[in-house]
């Protein structure tokens, strides 16, 4: 990130107004993954660009100092260089997803997303094995895709995450997906907590994530002893890992409950604001809501991944471990980074 994003989270943070957001940019997607039901939507919504520039300025004054864009898949958007250029412009750091390699390697999209200002690019990664990965998603030859489009992100300085989902195929063998993420070139790798959601614009479930607790439990540990090791690069911080077991052994003994709705937010692309992605409360409308219509009330009713982890920052003296550990952590990573081996 540059000096001028750090400082705006920082400045944000200590005025208690930082945010962080999620800004789904179109229900349009290329894969038909069995977890994940936005694919099946009618019709085809892509947000209007005016507009999404205009959300984008007003997360921007509301003190959001993260932005993930994402969708369904928000490379199909047309527009989406010129929203990381506007997430740049206002100092947010930025994220894009991507669940389909293969636009990666179009129009020189890599190397357009990082002259935009794009900090992390994070790619789907759900198995080390090509054909589950394929059936996973609906992606013939997705693997080999994703290994021509490392390739041509490497010609660029964009940084690069392998986004990987706890789920039925990886619970007991994280360490192979990881190694394989690693072997491939990926800078970094975050986990996936699987969860069920009823959402009208972002429904989740299937057999896929059909976990018992104690797999999934299982599945968390090994992440967390994977992270002990330093070789991966995860970036989910352990703190919130064992949050998540504490949740899911007993909901009422979580010493961290999810900020969604105050510093962590979902935008989906009627540009409506929700506490995150799979709750059915909408707050208000960005184009029009004020930053006090925010919810103020925290939330324990699901282990969602993305908003779990960054509201482990907003919880008062609790915190401060929490962001001591989160800054050494990123620096080691950081340094592992650059003095790998080429």
């Amino acid at each position: 990130m540059s000096f001028r994003k750090n400082y705006n989270i920082a400045k944000n943070y200590i005025l208690n107004r930082l945010k962080f957001t999620e800004f789904a940019i179109t229900n349009a997607c290329v894969a038909k993954c069995s977890f994940c039901e936005i694919w099946k939507q009618q019709p085809k919504v892509f947000v209007d660009k005016e507009k999404a520039l205009t959300t984008i300025d007003r997360l921007a004054d509301f003190g959001v100092g993260h932005l993930t864009i994402t969708g369904g898949e928000p490379l199909l958007h047309k527009n989406v260089i010129d929203f990381v250029v506007r997430a740049t412009k206002r100092n947010m750091n930025n994220a894009i997803l991507n669940a389909a390699p293969e636009l990666l390697m179009k129009n020189d999209m890599p190397k357009r997303l990082y002259d935009a200002g794009c900090d992390l690019l994070s790619i789907s990664f759900d198995s080390g094995d090509p054909v589950t990965m394929a059936e996973s998603r609906q992606i013939p030859d997705i693997m080999e895709q994703m290994t021509r489009a490392m390739e041509t992100i490497k010609k660029s300085r964009l940084k690069t995450m392998a986004s990987v989902l706890i789920w039925n195929d990886n619970y007991n063998k994280l360490e192979e997906v990881c190694q394989r993420a690693k072997n491939m070139g990926y800078d970094f790798i975050s986990l996936n907590y699987p969860t069920f959601s009823k959402s009208q614009v972002y429904p989740l479930g299937g057999e896929g994530i059909s976990l018992s607790r104690d797999k999934v439990i299982f599945g968390l540990k090994e992440a967390i002893r994977l992270k002990k090791t330093g070789k991966y690069g995860i970036i989910n911080q352990t703190p919130s890992m064992k949050n998540i077991i504490n949740y899911l052994e007993n909901p009422e003994s979580v010493r961290f409950p999810c900020r969604g709705g105050s510093h962590v937010l979902f935008v989906d692309w009627f540009f409506d604001v929700r506490p995150c992605m799979q709750l059915p409360q909408v707050l208000g409308n960005i184009l029009t809501m004020d930053e006090k219509d925010l919810q103020k009330s925290s939330c324990n009713a699901c282990n969602m991944s993305w908003y779990r982890d960054f509201s482990m920052l907003f919880c008062g003296l609790r915190s401060i471990p929490v962001l001591v550990n989160s800054f050494l952590d990123s620096r080691d990573v950081l340094l592992a980074k650059q003095t790998k081996p080429e």
